[in-house]
């Protein structure tokens, strides 16, 4: 089993993944961007960091279950990162959880069909603005077009159609209970 949670930023997914691989036991699957690296996080918490060329390469080489790239804005420099999972990431051996967004779902669903159950977390702009405050990371400019692009990504048409489970929890108990419930 894939349990796969998707969610507008900041609104609780890489926590939920975690609580499930460390008192479940799944397999928490690392996704690599080119993204630059935050206070607080390292290598494998929670991504792994490569390079445009590396990634590049990746592609290249067929290694990719799924990936994207995002023209982003960060304190008004354009910037392109690009986000995916890399094959080696999901063991046939072990349950696994990985933080995906649409585009993401749709290529673990082409991979691996019904063992994924996929979860949408669906939290308040103000609450995921005021968690990005606290965790140090808040940029104005790209919290306000990652807001703007979620309302797109995120539309409760594509989450209704894509997805099976949405929870509306923004309580962490709350939301691992309501998972665990439904697997």
């Amino acid at each position: 089993m894939i349990i796969t949670i998707l969610g507008a930023s900041a609104s609780g997914k890489d926590t939920a993944a975690r609580i499930l691989e460390k008192d479940y036991g799944y397999n928490f699957v690392v996704s690599t961007t080119t993204r630059p690296i935050r206070d607080g996080e390292s290598e494998r918490n929670p991504y792994n960091f490569v390079t445009n060329s590396t990634f590049e390469d990746l592609i290249k080489n067929d290694e990719l279950i799924e990936y994207r790239e995002y023209n982003t804005t960060v304190s008004n420099v354009p910037a392109v990162w690009y986000y995916g999972v890399e094959n080696k990431e999901v063991p046939d051996d072990k349950d696994s959880v990985v933080v995906l967004d649409v585009v993401g779902l749709d290529g673990f669903l082409n991979k691996f069909g019904d063992q994924i159950t996929s979860f949408y977390l669906d939290v308040d702009l103000e609450t995921r603005k005021r968690r990005c405050i606290e965790r140090g990371d808040y940029d104005e400019c790209e919290f306000n077009r990652r807001a703007v692009d979620d309302e797109i990504v995120f539309s409760k048409e594509i989450i209704e159609k894509k997805v099976d489970y949405i929870i509306t929890s923004t309580d962490k108990n709350e939301v691992i209970k309501q998972i665990t419930d439904k697997i």
